[in-house]
């Protein structure tokens, strides 16, 4: 996002214990996401790129253990989308450079440069006032680094904000950026790159006056597609996709790609992976669900396979709790889970069930505050690692709706208290939205072996905890 505004401090924050080498089976959306030694996956306003049948995850280093506004970038391998292995850094700051840690160096993206046979990683520089707008490449002759700075510059003598970064099908690669906040600075530009990749030549089409920033292009090999979201901070929004058959234009209308009022599932877009396999070609769109600016940390990726109409220009994504993909045959299966619904729960103090009518069995649980709390009984367990997601409303901040609401700077969450069988309790943050709208939050659990497990939900000392729609209970977490 643009600005590392002070923000409201948010506390509880789940870290589900993860054991080290073990194979995921599943990509979770919105869950935390752990490498293959066990550490928190840190690959934030990232970019991916594959060579020789492998991923590599760039992104930004936000650790709660590392405060300098730059303190690196990542770099992480997968041949599978599933589990990832640390590579290491990719780019570490050095102090009195551009790249130093009192800097800010985001967004990063890798492209490689067949006639150079060089890494080029290009990445949004600026001062921590967002005051030069400017972009930086480093260079490499392996993927995954280090790189070596090369230069920071102002592209075509203009400003750039939430760099991206699109290479077609023919080798030419493009950089996709907005040109700032000015008055007279509100477009979005695709630009082409030089030969060797490491500056701009040439403005290939601009979007005039729209003020939408974090782009992304993909290519179905009929039709191009950019996303880019509104300007609302940290804050999530509505995503927006253009397609046209040409980079150069003409571009279509704008149109949200998930449905209204659920602000593409509280992301932003980041980039999207292109899946070629055997059977079919999946596009996966990759948001960052932003954390506030205090505790980005704790900021979690969403990953939805995307439904792509390329006759009438159609791009949606759709909420799924949990799935896996082959990448050899590009095929995507999502698991069912058992529902519990909470109204067959047990509730405490003021919490009861009342109406709901976009919920599932049209009921839901309210009014878990207090020392009110609602308890799940006879929940079937396989004693291993599962996935549970908690389908929750809070419409605490109904940005968009209220007045005065303009969400620049804070996130605005609920926090419920789990306790499964008695157990201590882990927190669970519960991310608002518009009136209505229902949201899943996954959370790794441990159930005995049997049919006699409990859930107990209640604020978060005391707080107001989400209304609570139904959980869904899936197999195990592992695939070993």
């Amino acid at each position: 996002m643009q600005l590392r505004a002070s923000s409201v401090a948010l506390v509880g924050i789940l870290l589900a214990t993860v054991g080290t080498c073990r194979k995921n089976r599943y990509i979770v959306p919105g869950a935390t996401w752990y490498d293959t030694d066990g550490a928190v996956l840190s690959a934030h306003a990232g970019g991916i790129v594959k060579t020789d049948g492998v991923w590599y995850w760039f992104g930004q280093n936000e650790r709660q253990e590392d405060t300098a506004l730059f303190s690196g970038i990542n770099v992480y391998s997968s041949s599978d989308l599933l589990n990832w292995d640390y590579r290491g850094r990719a780019l570490s700051p050095i102090n009195g450079t551009d790249f130093s840690p009192d800097r800010v160096v985001e967004r990063p993206k890798s492209v490689f440069n067949a006639a150079t046979q060089k890494w080029v990683l290009w990445f949004h520089s600026d001062n921590s006032s967002y005051g030069l707008l400017q972009q930086g490449v480093a260079t490499s002759p392996n993927v995954t680094g280090p790189y070596t700075f090369q230069d920071v510059f102002s592209p075509l003598g203009g400003t750039s904000q939430d760099f991206g970064l699109f290479q077609d099908a023919d080798g030419e690669s493009y950089a996709l950026y907005s040109n700032g906040d000015a008055d007279a600075a509100h477009d979005n530009l695709i630009t082409r790159m030089n030969a060797n990749y490491t500056n701009v030549e040439e403005v290939v089409y601009t979007f005039f006056d729209l003020d939408l920033e974090a782009p992304n292009i993909l290519y179905t090999g009929e039709r191009y597609y950019i996303l880019m979201s509104h300007k609302t901070g940290y804050r999530p929004n509505n995503v927006v996709v253009f397609s046209a058959e040409n980079l150069s234009g003409p571009w279509s209308i704008q149109s949200y790609i998930a449905p209204s009022g659920t602000r593409t599932f509280n992301t932003q877009s980041t980039m999207t992976i292109n899946v070629v396999g055997s059977h079919e070609t999946t596009f996966i769109y990759c948001g960052d669900q932003w954390s506030t600016a205090k505790d980005l940390y704790d900021s979690r990726y969403v990953w939805l396979p995307a439904d792509i109409n390329d006759h009438t220009g159609s791009f949606t994504i759709d909420w799924h709790d949990l799935y896996t993909i082959d990448t050899k045959t590009g095929k995507v299966t999502y698991p069912e889970g058992t529902v519990y619904e909470a109204e067959h729960g047990v509730v405490t103090g003021s919490a009861y069930a009342t109406i709901c009518p976009t919920c599932s069995g049209s009921k839901i649980v309210t009014a878990i505050t207090g020392n009110a709390t609602l308890t799940l009984n006879n929940i079937v367990g396989t004693g291993e690692p599962q996935w549970v997601s908690f389908y929750y409303h809070n419409p605490d901040g109904l940005f968009g709706d209220n007045r005065g609401v303009s969400g620049q700077s804070f996130i605005i969450a609920r926090f419920a208290s789990v306790s499964i069988n008695g157990a201590a309790p882990v927190t669970l943050r519960q991310r608002d939205g518009n009136a209505g709208i229902i949201f899943s939050q996954p959370l790794n659990v441990t159930f005995n072996r049997g049919g006699e497990n409990t859930i107990e939900i209640s604020g978060l000392n005391g707080g107001p905890a989400a209304d609570l729609d139904k959980i869904v209970v899936y197999g195990n977490v592992y695939s070993d």
